[in-house]
């Protein structure tokens, strides 16, 4: 029977703070880390770096600070990372690769930045003071991702003893100080140092928040990308009344948004949703004018597509859509008015999707969730885009999962729900909060996910290399290769 995580909460709950996890990410909750994106908030960002640098330093970590600047003609403010790496059982004779290196290797990514704090007369606590209350640790970014971060260092930490007996394999963390804004000099950089270094990193855990109201309920192994567009319609601006005098445009983007709304995508898995338009704005007229026709109309929409789709790939659908319109839409009206919409698609920002084939480190995660929960996780890649999409520009071949804390801060259970719920209490929202429980249980759960993989492949080593043609001869497509963007 495996057991419920009854056993894990009530010893902590009388010393929640004494808890490392807890001790930890409370001390990365104090520092106020808003992305940096004004010079005003680069010393919070170095002091987010700097507390996590030197506890990693105290357990032995190797410890790379990095900062890149630079490399995009809006977005080059200055940003902070740092790259930790413990290596463990490497000193057996004959256990490392071709370049001296364990033959496993994971990596975490994780950020320290955190989005602003919205309107902070709303709050019931500050959101930089790291409360404790009822079971829950309050905060701007700890579920968005300090919690997570805490986790797994101090995971690393706990399951020392373990790696070192099973090793040879190497551990390491990725922290920028800059993912939830440009993502320019944050984790791509540290990718790309890491890949000149000649390091291979077979498995990476992606931090972010995986799961909705249960910790564990879960596991991401890819995410839709972005991309995200506008449409113009110049029209002629005129009295109501007298339609030989004016060119309505709101009427070509109503149509327009209907043709495009109508298309059914079918290209997702069991594990991914599929690709997705949607109209997120519209703009026209003036409610305060009831007689005039605007002379203009816009809309903003947002596509969220799998990897079979590319930013060029749905931009030619948009402009085919509307220069050839399905059957029903050739019928209407307002057919011909179609070419008076502009489209612009704006590429140059879009996220890539990236999928990555569950193996491994799957199910190590998985089995790791059931072993400390008692519950089974799902894999699936619904979610918004995570700094997961750079890993396969640089690592093709390496297996991707994304595992933290609830992104609604663990606040509902099955019996009740707060009438604040989905108001308050979730990633960047107000009264961010962790419960105490998950904090300590995700810890556990990397621990575990950690001590299942560097088992994982030592019985397998033979079983690999017999299907290796299977495994790798898709190798190239495990990946939709992402390009940059949030």
């Amino acid at each position: 029977m495996p057991h419920k995580h009854t056993h894990h909460h009530h010893h902590h709950d009388i010393d929640a703070a004494g808890d490392a996890t807890v001790k930890l990410a409370r001390e990365l909750v104090k520092i106020p880390s808003i992305t940096a994106v004004n010079p005003a908030d680069k010393p919070a960002s170095a002091r987010s770096i700097d507390a996590i640098a030197e506890y990693a330093a105290k357990s032995g970590a190797r410890v790379e600070r990095s900062e890149y600047s630079g490399g995009h003609h809006k977005w080059d403010y200055p940003v902070e990372n740092v790259y930790l790496e413990w290596t463990f059982g490497a000193d057996k004779a004959g256990n490392s690769n071709d370049n001296g290196q364990p033959p496993k290797h994971i990596c975490y990514i994780g950020h320290l930045d955190v989005v602003p704090v919205g309107d902070e007369a709303r709050w019931t606590t500050k959101p930089f003071d790291g409360e404790i209350k009822d079971g829950y640790l309050y905060g701007r970014g700890v579920t968005d991702m300090k919690g997570s971060v805490a986790a797994f260092i101090t995971a690393v930490e706990e399951s020392m003893k373990e790696l070192s007996s099973q090793g040879p394999v190497r551990v390491s963390m990725i922290l920028t100080t800059d993912e939830e804004w440009a993502a320019v000099n944050g984790t791509r950089k540290v990718l790309e140092w890491l890949k000149k270094e000649g390091q291979a990193p077979d498995a990476f855990i992606v931090g972010e928040p995986s799961s909705q109201d249960d910790l564990g309920s879960h596991i991401k192994i890819g995410r839709r990308g972005s991309l995200v567009g506008t449409f113009n319609v110049a029209g002629v601006q005129g009295h109501a009344a007298y339609q030989e005098l004016f060119e309505n445009p709101n009427r070509a983007l109503a149509l327009a948004v209907s043709i495009l709304s109508s298309k059914e995508w079918k290209d997702g898995n069991e594990n991914f949703p599929n690709t997705n338009f949607e109209t997120v704005a519209l703009k026209s007229g003036d409610f305060g004018a009831s007689a005039v026709i605007p002379g203009k109309a816009e809309a903003l929409w947002n596509i969220r597509f799998t990897p079979s789709q590319t930013p060029d790939s749905l931009e030619a659908w948009i402009k085919d859509a509307l220069a050839n319109p399905p059957e029903w839409a050739k019928a209407h009206p307002d057919a011909d008015k179609l070419k008076n919409i502009t489209v612009v698609a704006n590429k140059d920002t879009a996220s890539q999707p990236y999928y990555s084939e569950p193996a491994g480190l799957a199910k190590s995660a998985q089995d790791a969730v059931q072993t400390v929960l008692g519950t089974p996780a799902k894999l699936d890649g619904s979610g918004g885009t995570t700094d997961g999409r750079f890993v396969s520009n640089y690592f093709p071949k390496a297996e991707i999962i994304e595992l933290g804390l609830p992104e609604r801060g663990g606040i509902a259970c099955k019996h009740h729900k707060p009438d604040d719920y989905l108001a308050k209490g979730g990633m960047h929202q107000v009264d961010e909060r962790a419960a105490i429980a998950d904090l300590v249980n995700l810890r556990h759960i990397f621990k575990q996910t950690l001590v299942n993989y560097a088992a994982v492949n030592d019985d397998h080593k033979p079983a690999a290399a017999e299907k290796g043609v299977n495994a790798h001869a898709n190798g190239k497509q495990r990946h939709s290769a992402p390009r940059h963007g949030n």
